[in-house]
């Protein structure tokens, strides 16, 4: 136990597993201190380790993993995408429709879905209301399907589900300026008048930021009520 000579250079403590035991070293300047430790203790050592990456870039903007539940965000860039919405007299209507640039944030098994009128989506970005229904205060209703936990693996999937699954009557209102009552109804006439971009003019923006979302639904740190 004396032989340290293979710990890294910039080391403080290491954790050694033994039989039946933990031990603990505190490496100082002139010794090393040794302490056994329950599994209990390690575990508790490491129920509210964190690990964040801070704010990043290319679609994915920040990864946290922690007891509470990992957590991202991420965007789509604006597009043309292929959705299937549920009309009363019309049932499913698969339309080709341009959409902003959308920003999802994940936490758990839960997601938010926001617009942003930015190209470059940063942790200042402005939000603005995402243009789709079931969707209420930001968070997404799946219905019943299932969704994934929050994992860098599982984003294609959640992106998928959001895009492929038809989209019905619920939280229609208030998702634009032209058509408060419906959103469907704009969407239904930008398809077919084969609009390429979403109109800015009819998104509903925010003062709140991409950074204010994370530090109220993730960090808890403060409390916004549209959220």
């Amino acid at each position: 136990m004396n032989n340290f000579s293979q710990v890294p250079p910039d080391a403080s403590a290491a954790l050694y597993f033994l039989p039946g035991q933990y031990l603990f070293a505190d490496f100082k300047e002139s010794s090393v201190s040794l302490k056994a430790l329950s599994s209990d203790q390690v575990a508790r050592a490491f129920r509210k380790v964190h690990t964040d990456t801070g704010w990043l870039g290319k679609r994915v903007l920040r990864y946290r993993e922690a007891p509470e539940g990992n957590a991202i965000i991420s965007y789509e860039p604006a597009a043309i995408r292929r959705i299937t919405i549920s009309f009363t007299d019309r049932g499913l209507v698969e339309l080709a429709v341009p959409l902003p640039a959308l920003i999802l944030l994940g936490k758990g098994i839960e997601y938010y879905l926001w617009a942003a009128v930015s190209t470059q989506i940063t942790a200042n970005t402005n939000l603005a209301v995402a243009p789709l229904p079931n969707i209420g205060s930001g968070k997404i209703c799946f219905g019943k399907n299932e969704v994934p936990e929050t994992h860098p693996s599982t984003l294609s999937d959640v992106w998928k589900l959001i895009f492929d699954t038809p989209f019905n009557a619920d939280h229609t209102g208030d998702r634009c300026h032209s058509e408060p009552d419906d959103i469907r109804d704009l969407l239904s006439k930008l398809a077919a008048d084969k609009v390429k971009k979403f109109p800015k003019s009819d998104l509903i923006l925010s003062t709140t930021t991409v950074e204010d979302a994370w530090e109220t639904i993730v960090e808890q740190r403060r409390y916004d009520s549209r959220f």
